[in-house]
C-alpha cells in the first residue's frame, strides 16, 4: 500500500483490481484497464491469471500475463502532496504486433465501488469535444431511475452543497480521442469507463463530428491515454489542479504582452466587408474609443472570414493603413486576419493548392474515409487531410504569406476539421489525434511567433497550438437564448474557467452593438451585460460593432466602452469562478475572483423581461471573509455590507460588478462619505 498525502493505493494480488481510498471514506473500488483488439478479443486485467505488483518511489507497476495473451501492464503514477493518482495502460505484445481502437484506461463497476462522501445529490459534468454547434456543458444530476452521462476528455463527479468531487480526465493528447461514460441508477454511480476510442454516435452532430470509427493503433506496444484520477474538497479546485497538471505536461503557448483588445469584422459586416468600412471602424476606434479607454497600448482590428473578397491592392493598403494609425496616447494598431487550415470552401476540387507550384489538387488534400471516398461536409467545409504533402507545403505558404504582408493576429477557424478520424496520405498517421497534431505543429513551426494565434471551432485537446481558443462557439449580443447568447457563452465559463492559462487564453469572441449587427445588443443594458461577460472570462476584447456607418452602434460603443473603472479589471487579465456548480446546461449566475481589497463578485440577470433579486452568499465564495463594504465598479456606488448574504436587484438584461472589501476598506469608504446604495 502506498500513499499520496491523501490516497492509498492498493493492488489485490489474486485478481489484480485496484483500489484507491482517501482517507476521507472515499474510494474507489475494483479499478480495472481493459482492451478491445481488432479481431474481437477483449482483454482485462482481471482475468488474467497472474498478477506481479512492481512497488517504485512513485510508480506501481502492475504486470497481468496469461499464456498466449500479449501482457497488459497498469502504472500508477503517485505524487507525494497531491490528491490524485494517474493512471496509464500499456499492451506490450513483444514481438507480435497487436491493433485496437477502444482502450480503456480506468474502469470502475458494480455495486459500490465508486464511493464518495456527499450531502447531495451528485453532478456529472459533460464536457463538449469541441466549441462547434453551441454544444453546451451540462451538469447532470443524477437522479433518474438510469442515466448514462458521457464527456469528454475529461469530466467531474460533485456534490455542488459540500462542492467534494472526483476529477477524472486524460493527460496524454497525442494519440487518443478520450471518452468518458458513466452509467447510474437511481442516484448511485454503477460503472466509470475512461477510454481512448469514440463513443458509440457518429456524425455530423456526434460529440466529435467523425463520420468514421475511432482510427486503429497497433504496433507491439501500445499505450492508453495516461489518466487523472483524483479527490478533492473543492471539485472546482480538482478542475484547476487538471488544467495545471496539463499545463505541466503541455506548456500552453505562451505570450508576453497583454490579452488583445479590438474590433473584429464578422458580427458588424460578414461577407459585407470591405476596404472603405475596416478602415472607417480603426478610425472610429482610434478617434473616439481609444481616448475613452478602449485601449491596451495595442488594439487589434481585424478582418474575420471574406476578406478574400477585396483584391490584393485594397488588402494591402487596407493592412497598411492601419498599421501606420497611431492614437494620440501612443496607441499602436495592427491588423489581424481569418483563415481556415483544415476545411476547403466551393466546389472545384480540380483548382489547383495555393503554395505548391501546380504540384497538387484540391482533391489531393482532402480526408478521405477508409473505403476512399471524400468525407461528408462539416458545418460545410470540406475536411483537408493535414498529413497529405499538399497540405503542409499549403500551411507554410498562407501563415507566411499573411505574417510578412504584415498581419500581426490570426483568427484560426474551423480546426476540429483536421482531428476527424479517416485514411490519411502519411501511413505512420492512424489517429485523428495524430493528424491535427502535426497539422498544427506546422501552423506553429511556420508562424515563428510572428503572429498572435487565436483558434476559433477547435478541438479543446490538444492544447498548446494557439494563444487563446475561443471558450464557445459564436457568440453575439443578445442576453439569452439557446445559442450565440451571452447566458450560452456564460455556460461555458461556469464549466471552463479552468482552462484559462492552462490552456489558453478564454477568447470569449466578439462583442456586437445596436441593432443593425447580426444579433447585436439592442438596448445599453445589454451591450453592459455582453461587456461585463467578456470581463469575466478573463478580459480579451474584440468588439464587432458596425462602427463604420451604424449611428446607432456607435452610440452605444462610446456609453459601453468608456467606463475606466470597469475597463481596467478587465486589463488585469484575471478569470472569474462560478460560484454556484448546480446549473445543468445553463449558465451561473454569480462569478467570482480575488481583488485588492476582497472579491469582485459578477452578477447576472439573463431574463431580458423580468427584474429578479439575486442573493449573493458570501461564505459560498470564502467562508472566513467578512465583508464589510460592497462598491458597485461601474457606478462607484457603496453601501454597508450586512451578514453575508448580499441582495443584488438587476432589471431585464442587467449585470453588476461589485467588490466587496474586508474592515479595513470600510473605514476608508466611511471616512470618504461613501453612503449610497447598491441596488
Amino acid at each position: 500500500m502506498s500513499y499520496a498525502k491523501t490516497v492509498a493505493v492498493n493492488v489485490d494480488s489474486k485478481t489484480g483490481e485496484i483500489t484507491l481510498r482517501w482517507r476521507d471514506g472515499s474510494e474507489l473500488d475494483g479499478l480495472t484497464s481493459n482492451v478491445t483488439l481488432t479481431d474481437g478479443r477483449l482483454l482485462t486485467t482481471d482475468a488474467y491469471t497472474r498478477h506481479k505488483v512492481i512497488n517504485g518511489a512513485h510508480e506501481i507497476t502492475i504486470e497481468h500475463t496469461k499464456l498466449g495473451l500479449p501482457t497488459l501492464i497498469q502504472r500508477v503514477y503517485i505524487s507525494a502532496g497531491r490528491p490524485w493518482v494517474e493512471i496509464q495502460a500499456e499492451l506490450d505484445a513483444s514481438t507480435t504486433p497487436v491493433a485496437t481502437n477502444r482502450f480503456v484506461a480506468v474502469r470502475v463497476q458494480g455495486e459500490g465501488a465508486f464511493q464518495m462522501v456527499h450531502q447531495d445529490v451528485l453532478r456529472v459534468l459533460h464536457v463538449p469535444y469541441d466549441n462547434d454547434m453551441w454544444f453546451r456543458f451540462n451538469a447532470a444530476a443524477l437522479q433518474q431511475p438510469d442515466q448514462i452521462i458521457t464527456s469528454n476528455e475529461v469530466t467531474t463527479i460533485y456534490d455542488n452543497t459540500s462542492r467534494r468531487g472526483f476529477v477524472f480526465g486524460s493527460l496524454t493528447h497525442d494519440v487518443w480521442k478520450t471518452s468518458l461514460t458513466m452509467h447510474a441508477q437511481s442516484g448511485s454511480l454503477k460503472d466509470i469507463e475512461v477510454f481512448g476510442g469514440l463513443q458509440g454516435q457518429l456524425g455530423e452532430r456526434s460529440d466529435t463530428h467523425d463520420f468514421v470509427a475511432h482510427g486503429v493503433v497497433s504496433g507491439n506496444k501500445v499505450l492508453s491515454p495516461r489518466v487523472m484520477v483524483g479527490e478533492f474538497s473543492d471539485w472546482r479546485s480538482g478542475m484547476e489542479a487538471y488544467g495545471k497538471r496539463n499545463a505541466e505536461l503541455h506548456p500552453p503557448l505562451a505570450w508576453a504582452g497583454p490579452r488583445p483588445l479590438g474590433w473584429n469584422s464578422w458580427a458588424a459586416y460578414a461577407d459585407k466587408i470591405n476596404r472603405q468600412r475596416y478602415i472607417a471602424s480603426a478610425q472610429f476606434v482610434r478617434d473616439k474609443l481609444s481616448p475613452e479607454g478602449f485601449s491596451r497600448k495595442v488594439v487589434y482590428i481585424n478582418f474575420d472570414a471574406f476578406w478574400s473578397s477585396l483584391d490584393g491592392v485594397a488588402l494591402e493598403d487596407a493592412m497598411a493603413t492601419v498599421k501606420s494609425m497611431r492614437s494620440n496616447d501612443g496607441t499602436v494598431f495592427e491588423p489581424g486576419i481569418y483563415w481556415t487550415p483544415f476545411a476547403a470552401w466551393g466546389g472545384d476540387l480540380d483548382a489547383f493548392v495555393e503554395g505548391t507550384n501546380g504540384k497538387y489538387r484540391y482533391r489531393d488534400i482532402l480526408l478521405k474515409g477508409p473505403d476512399g471516398a471524400f468525407l461528408p461536409t462539416v458545418d460545410g467545409g470540406k475536411p483537408i487531410d493535414p498529413t497529405a504533402p499538399g497540405t503542409r507545403l499549403r500551411t507554410q505558404f498562407y501563415i507566411d504569406t499573411l505574417a510578412k504582408m504584415g498581419f500581426k493576429y490570426l483568427k484560426l477557424d474551423f480546426l476540429s476539421h483536421g482531428a476527424l478520424e479517416g485514411k490519411h496520405a502519411d501511413p505512420a498517421i492512424q489517429t485523428g489525434t495524430e493528424a491535427y497534431n502535426l497539422g498544427m505543429q506546422d501552423v506553429l513551426k511556420a508562424n515563428a511567433g510572428r503572429m498572435f494565434l487565436s483558434l476559433s471551432i477547435a478541438p479543446l485537446f490538444p492544447s498548446g497550438y494557439g494563444h487563446a481558443r475561443r471558450l464557445s462557439c459564436d457568440t453575439k449580443g443578445h442576453i439569452s437564448g439557446k445559442d450565440q447568447s451571452t447566458e450560452y457563452m456564460l455556460n461555458a465559463l461556469t464549466y471552463a474557467w479552468w482552462t484559462d492559462e492552462s490552456l489558453y487564453i478564454i477568447d470569449p469572441d466578439h462583442i456586437p452593438l445596436g441593432t443593425k449587427a447580426d444579433e447585436g445588443a439592442r438596448n445599453l443594458v445589454e451591450a453592459r451585460s455582453r461587456l461585463l461577460s467578456t470581463i469575466v472570462s478573463g478580459g480579451m476584447i474584440l468588439d464587432s460593432t458596425r462602427l463604420a456607418d451604424d449611428p446607432e452602434g456607435q452610440a452605444m460603443a462610446l456609453q459601453v466602452y468608456n467606463n475606466r473603472a470597469l475597463m481596467k479589471v478587465g486589463d488585469e487579465g484575471k478569470v472569474f469562478r462560478p460560484v454556484e456548480g448546480d446549473t445543468g446546461d445553463a449558465a451561473a449566475g454569480v462569478f467570482a475572483r480575488s481583488s485588492a481589497h476582497g472579491y469582485y463578485i459578477a452578477v447576472f440577470n439573463y431574463d431580458d423581461k423580468e427584474t429578479h433579486t439575486i442573493q449573493v452568499n458570501l461564505n459560498r465564495i470564502d467562508p472566513e471573509f467578512k465583508g464589510s463594504v460592497a462598491r458597485d465598479v461601474a457606478s462607484g456606488a457603496s453601501a454597508p455590507v450586512s451578514g453575508s448574504d448580499i441582495p443584488v436587484v438587476l432589471t431585464p438584461s442587467e449585470s453588476r460588478l461589485i467588490e466587496v472589501s474586508g474592515p479595513s476598506e470600510r473605514i476608508r469608504g466611511e471616512s470618504r462619505g461613501a453612503k449610497n446604495k447598491v441596488r
